[in-house]
């Protein structure tokens, strides 16, 4: 597996997805995917399906030997599925066709499409590729090698500069109130964000513009290919036992991921929303 090749020919799938976005706006329908414990929304188009058509194609062109663990994969064609059903490696290509469905429908500008490859054996991202069609953004990360983001179209990688990040956290679905008043109690204050995709939510924290973000029972499709951007810039990705992230090849919903460019916030973090856990479950307790 070189990352790096990868990588370089993956951008192309990643901007004809965002050409395909662009140019459906508004021209196909919003249908509703069965509900799943802990999922707020059901959202799901032709869009994500065309998108994640165009990225296995792509990558069989250069990894036909990887395994496929893909959001939509229950809905990607029987002739695409067949290229890679009968494939054991210890390479996995993680695909999020469009990230913020809700977003790209409502008419925000902050969806993405993204996708990475994970070693199964150690449990972390090689490479990650964050594209934002209306931005006309390319982030993308390569393990040991650093972070990288593009401005417009097949540009030279510049490395990803970030400031000091702020004493804020992001404003997410799941969290509960005993957790906003525990970060709070912490120094932290709400950054609230409208309207955005968890992959923009995580690449403001990659910038140094939002402290940390919180995130309670997101499918790892959501962090595990931003977060490497994070890690890659010498920032924390912690989950619920307060140890570093090892990423599955199933990418199940995890109950907790923390991300900071800031050890000290997450480890701050992390020790807050758990005193949060416990009031709201001794809340709960009281008045059942």
């Amino acid at each position: 597996m070189n990352p790096y090749e990868f990588s370089r020919h993956m951008r192309t799938a990643l901007y004809q997805c965002g050409y395909v976005a662009k140019a459906f706006r508004g021209k196909v329908a919003v249908e509703h995917k069965e509900r799943e414990e802990h999922q707020l929304s059901t959202s799901v188009s032709d869009v994500d399906r065309v998108c994640q058509d165009i990225i296995l194609l792509h990558a069989y062109q250069m990894v036909p030997y990887v395994e496929i663990s893909s959001e939509e994969i229950g809905d990607l064609p029987s002739d695409i599925h067949e290229l890679f059903c009968g494939n054991s490696s210890r390479y996995v290509l993680v695909v999020d066709p469009l990230d913020g469905t809700d977003c790209y429908f409502s008419g925000g500008d902050m969806y993405a499409s993204m996708l990475g490859i994970l070693d199964q054996e150690t449990g972390d991202m090689l490479c990650a590729l964050v594209y934002f069609p209306e931005l006309g953004k390319l982030y993308s990360a390569i393990r040991d090698a650093g972070a990288f983001v593009e401005h417009g179209m097949f540009t030279t990688p510049r490395r990803l500069v970030t400031g000091s990040p702020p004493r804020t956290f992001g404003e997410v679905k799941r969290l509960t109130e005993a957790d906003y008043a525990a970060f709070e109690k912490a120094g932290f204050s709400l950054d609230t964000m409208d309207n955005c995709s968890a992959a923009y939510a995580q690449i403001r924290v990659a910038e140094g513009k939002l402290g940390a973000m919180v995130m309670r029972h997101f499918h790892e499709y959501d962090t595990a290919i931003p977060c490497l951007i994070i890690q890659e810039l010498g920032g924390a990705v912690v989950g619920d036992q307060g140890r570093r992230v090892q990423f599955q090849r199933t990418m199940p919903r995890t109950p907790l991921v923390i991300s900071s460019l800031d050890h000290e916030f997450a480890e701050t973090l992390y020790r807050s929303q758990a005193w949060g856990i416990h009031d709201s479950q001794q809340r709960q307790r009281q008045t059942g």
